[in-house]
């Protein structure tokens, strides 16, 4: 049986043949010696019963043979789940690392954004204190000084999301070859969830000059340089 193989996944897997045995035993000298043999598990197994799986396989296959357990030149198991276990924690420590990354630079924001808004704050004091000498009650302060926190922290945050979509979108292809990352993008959990931190990164950078802003006196406001 002849057929054609395709491989997508960019493991260079298309130069290898895969021939019946009863083929390779009579182009080979028609012998009984095979130097490798490939198994397959059933993929509903979780990483750690196949890593299981192949252990014990290996011991039946070394009792069998009377092979001595350290002997790794006359017996040699490669369980490729043991490889896939260690790429996912590998992949769950750079999660990790990506994590606090970000959180350290969502804070950093946070603070940046926080201390544009008292200076505007500073810079308004007069508006703030004629609100209040009219009227305005607390919290209508704090909910505008708010609004406009969530709104700069939205609009920068958004601007940020669309600039790292575009490059990833212009070297997707290219990861494939180098890296094995197929189709890199963004999925939409990742830009609900991203929005969801950018309103509530908004309201805590808000908040704190929001309060100092709803505090001032309307008299010492209008006397403020």
């Amino acid at each position: 049986m002849i057929g054609v193989f395709s491989d997508e996944g960019g493991d260079n897997e298309e130069r290898k043949a895969f021939i019946p045995i009863t083929t390779a035993q009579t182009m080979y000298g028609n012998n009984d010696y095979v130097s490798e043999i490939v198994l397959g598990y059933d993929p509903n197994l979780s990483l750690d019963r196949a890593i299981a799986f192949g252990n014990k396989m290996e011991r039946d296959l070394r009792n069998r043979m009377n092979i001595h357990p350290d002997d790794q030149s006359a017996l040699s198991v490669r369980n490729m789940a043991e490889a896939n276990k260690g790429i996912g924690q590998f992949m769950g420590i750079l999660y990790a690392i990506v994590i606090l990354v970000g959180s350290g630079t969502l804070i950093a924001g946070i603070i940046g954004v926080s201390n544009i808004m008292i200076f505007v704050i500073k810079e308004r004091t007069k508006e703030f204190g004629i609100r209040k000498a009219l009227g305005a009650v607390p919290s209508s302060i704090v909910g505008m000084v708010v609004q406009e926190s969530v709104l700069i922290t939205t609009i920068a945050g958004y601007l940020g999301l669309s600039l790292g979509t575009y490059i990833l979108s212009l070297i997707g292809d290219s990861l494939e070859e180098d890296y094995f990352i197929k189709d890199p993008s963004v999925s939409a959990s990742i830009v609900i969830g991203a929005t969801v931190v950018l309103i509530l990164s908004g309201l805590i950078a808000g908040y704190v000059p929001a309060k100092r802003a709803a505090n001032i006196k309307p008299i010492e406001a209008l006397r403020a340089d």
